[in-house]
């Protein structure tokens, strides 16, 4: 038998080093936190109604740091944000999970028409991409006295720049259901149809200047058959200080796949929009 010699520590050293390595990615973590933390509460030296236009004034110098992360390169990957956009989603979303509040800076277009739908009575299923600004619409419809139900995983999802908690439907197999009787009833509900990946044969993909998207198109199939308007939405920064959204409304008595050909020609709009802005 061949003799195999060990030597003292080695193995103590070995686990020690993979201890580390797994502590890293937690200490990361923590130190994000950290930094989210003392930045929310430098932000609360300024006035309320000041602090979405400093966030948004800071936001170009902290994209280098912020690229770093991989929650960054995870939104970078969808292809509709630039760096701008997604470091102030990130900044304010800092913001909102501190506590400190702020007042969106937004030049919306389409709203009215989007209120007179709300008024009808029918529901109304608001759906846009995962871009990173998309989920300041919700803070816009609470500000305009709307209530709405967000399709999201995060039961304790905050209206962004508040401490107020958005009502939400968890993904779930019976989250249409859910979602039909919420519009039934004439409730708004907001969602983001687009996937990351396929999921069988419920998704259709789709190119776009900005690469592929996928898309999940039940919602959209549910709300037509509900009757319930469905409206397009998205927000980008614009220029260099402010910060536009769209709501865009196909016209009445569309079927779902009609519905979801004019979602994907929104997606494409948007798209073509970005890549000439970065040209």
């Amino acid at each position: 038998m061949v003799g195999l010699t060990i030597k003292p520590g080695r193995f103590a050293r070995t686990d020690d080093a993979r201890t580390q390595a797994s502590l890293r990615p937690s200490r990361r973590r923590m130190l994000i936190r950290a930094a989210e933390f003392c930045f929310a509460a430098v932000l609360r030296l300024a006035p309320q109604r000041r602090r979405f236009g400093v966030t948004l004034l800071m936001a170009s110098a902290a994209v280098p740091l912020l690229s770093r992360t991989s929650a960054y390169r995870q939104q970078e990957s969808i292809g509709f944000d630039g760096p701008k956009e997604i470091a102030l989603h990130f900044m304010l979303n800092a913001l909102t999970r501190n506590g400190t509040r702020f007042d969106p800076m937004l030049r919306v277009s389409g709203f009215e028409e989007f209120e007179r739908a709300c008024a009808a009575g029918k529901g109304v299923l608001v759906v846009g991409p995962h871009a990173a600004l998309t989920l300041l619409m919700i803070r816009i419809f609470f500000d305009r006295g709307l209530d709405p139900v967000v399709i999201s995983p995060d039961p304790e999802m905050r209206a962004a720049g508040t401490t107020v908690t958005v009502r939400t439907i968890q993904p779930s197999p019976t989250f249409l259901v859910k979602t039909r009787s919420r519009l039934r009833r004439g409730e708004l509900v907001c969602a983001m149809p687009d996937r990351a990946e396929h999921h069988g044969a419920r998704t259709v993909e789709f190119a776009t200047a900005g690469g592929r998207v996928i898309v999940a198109p039940a919602l959209l199939h549910v709300a037509a058959r509900c009757g319930a308007r469905v409206v397009f939405t998205e927000v980008h920064i614009e220029g260099r200080s402010g910060v536009a959204g769209t709501i865009s409304m196909p016209e009445d008595g569309f079927s779902g796949d009609a519905i979801l050909n004019a979602f994907k020609n929104f997606i494409r709009a948007r798209a073509t929009a970005r890549a000439n802005f970065n040209a």
